[in-house]
This record gives C-alpha cells, structure tokens and sequence, in this order.
C-alpha cells in the first residue's frame, strides 16, 4: 500500500515537471521560432512524384505547363526543409520544432489540410510559406508520458493564401523497445479500394524528393536496432497522399474542400497494404488497412462540387 502512494507521488511529480518543461518551451518556440520559407512551383518535383507514385496523369518526361494545378497533398515535394546534416536531431529530422528531454523518439501522428477552391498552387507560382508551433500537450498512453505537439504550414503564392496545413507529431521518451499494440481489424466494407505494396524504393524516391532524412524510411539497422521497429515504415504523409490520390480519382470534378488522418499503427516496407473510401452523409471516410486487416490509417474528407 505504502509502496503504491510512493510511486503514485512520484509519477504525479515527474508529470509536474515535464508539464513545466513542455509549457516553457511551448511559451519560448510559440514567439521565437516563426519559419518564413520561399520556393518556385516548378513542373519538376511534380513529375518526380507522379512517377514515384505511378500516377497515371503525370508520369515518364511529362512536362506540366504553367498554370497546371498541383495535386493535394502533393505540396510536400516544396519547401523541402534546408537543414545542413551537423543540425539535425539524432534521428535525421529536422530539429526546429522538437521539445527537450525526455522526449526525444518521435513519430508522425497524423495532419489536417484546408484547402482555398479559388487559388490552389500551380505552377508557375512563386510562393512562400509560414511555419509556427500552434501548441503542445502533455498526454499520457501506452509509451507513456508524451508531448503531443502540433504545427501550422501556411502556403501563400502572388495572390493571397493557398493551404494550410497542421501536422501533429509526437514524442515519447526514448524506448528500449517499440510497444505492439492490438489491432483493430477492418469491418466496414469499402466503395472503392486500391492495394498496394510499398517497396524500398518508393520509400527512397518519397525520402529523397521531399528531403525527409528521418532514418526510419530507409536506414534498416536504424529502424530495427535502434527504434526496435520489425522494418523501415512508411512514411505518415505518403499514407495521406496516396488516400486523397484515391479519391481524387473517384470523383475528379469534385474539390476537397478539406482532409484530415491519424495514423493509428505503422505501416512497414515491403507488406501489401489496402487504401479504402467510402461516401459519408459529410464527404468521404478514407482509410489503409494493414497487411493484417487491421485499421493502420483513418481519415475524412469534405467535398464540395
């Protein structure tokens, strides 16, 4: 009894103190570090990723002409972070935005975009971008104690405001070893489905246009050794594009007025994974269903004609 008020004192102080901690450096990041980032919507990058992605629109030496709208989603082959290797975290990603111990293993949680129908990016466009810490929290789940924290990307060209996207991240306190979790299995049944199984080199080419050195897309011994993962993992925003690609292509005179998902569990290189839609009363439900049958990826769409 005496040993359980002991513990339970203790992790109600340890909870108090990185409280203060994430609340401090909230406070600091909130009023110090506001990105301002610049980039041409060139045709290129864009035909990279159609042919990464086997995009039946965009692909081989396609050369879309000035004007040409931008997938959603796609945005994130521009403002690739300009982070010189010595300034990284020590996991390879960009470290801006990254709290202070304990948190230090980080993964992708999920975003939300909002879209402006009458000025989408094209190209041609000269644009730039706002990068700022909405805000932080604490949260405790099957880690443990993490900081949830959340971004806002706003993109802008000559005309006024194009997107915003908000990514969620997470961080837990470095782990001996990367809890499982129990699946949920998939029962509903889909409109429309696609599979897919993502290799090596997909996980490179997305790695390598979108500037992401994050060492769990493609460092194996990193990804199993290090993180104690089975294997490297997809990455959470290639998990987005390829659902809102789905959709696009169901209903293409359509606009997605919005698109939100939370990555649930990973998935992992070179297992067969099922992108699934299916019309809601608000939009469309999207999600990815593991090589297992579980529910990896969940997600929603507004849409407007």
């Amino acid at each position: 009894m005496l040993r359980n008020s002991f513990v339970k004192i203790e992790k109600t102080r340890w909870y108090s103190t990185s409280h203060q901690i994430l609340r401090d450096w909230e406070s600091k990041t909130k009023t110090s570090c506001i990105q301002q980032t610049y980039d041409d919507i060139t045709w290129s990058p864009m035909n990279l990723l159609g042919n990464t992605l086997g995009d039946n629109e965009i692909k081989n030496d396609t050369i879309s002409k000035k004007g040409t709208i931008v997938p959603l989603c796609w945005h994130h082959v521009y403002f690739p972070p300009r982070t010189l290797e010595k300034n990284l975290a020590p996991d390879g990603y960009e470290s801006e935005f990254f709290p202070p111990e304990p948190f230090s293993q980080r993964m992708w949680v999920g975003a939300k975009m909002d879209w402006n129908p009458k000025n989408p990016l094209r190209v041609g466009d000269e644009a730039h971008m706002t990068t700022a810490l909405d805000h932080a929290e604490l949260r405790e789940g099957r880690m443990g104690e993490s900081a949830m924290v959340w971004i806002n990307k706003d993109i802008s060209n000559q005309h006024g405001w194009s997107m915003r996207e908000q990514r969620c991240l997470v961080y837990h306190p470095k782990q001996a070893t990367t809890s499982a979790t129990r699946g949920i299995k998939v029962r509903k049944e889909p409109d429309f489905q696609r599979q897919i199984t993502p290799s090596s080199i997909l996980l490179f080419r997305y790695s390598a246009l979108t500037f992401n050195s994050h060492m769990i897309h493609f460092d194996h011994e990193y990804a199993t050794k290090i993180e104690k993962h089975p294997a490297c993992l997809v990455h959470g925003p290639l998990s987005g594009t390829l659902l809102i690609d789905l959709l696009r292509k169901q209903i293409p005179q359509a606009f997605i007025d919005s698109f939100e998902y939370k990555c649930l569990t990973p998935l992992y290189v070179n297992q067969p994974m099922t992108l699934m839609g299916k019309k809601s009363a608000n939009g469309y439900e999207l999600w990815i269903k593991d090589h297992l049958g579980n529910l990896a990826v969940k997600g929603s769409a507004n849409v407007s004609t």
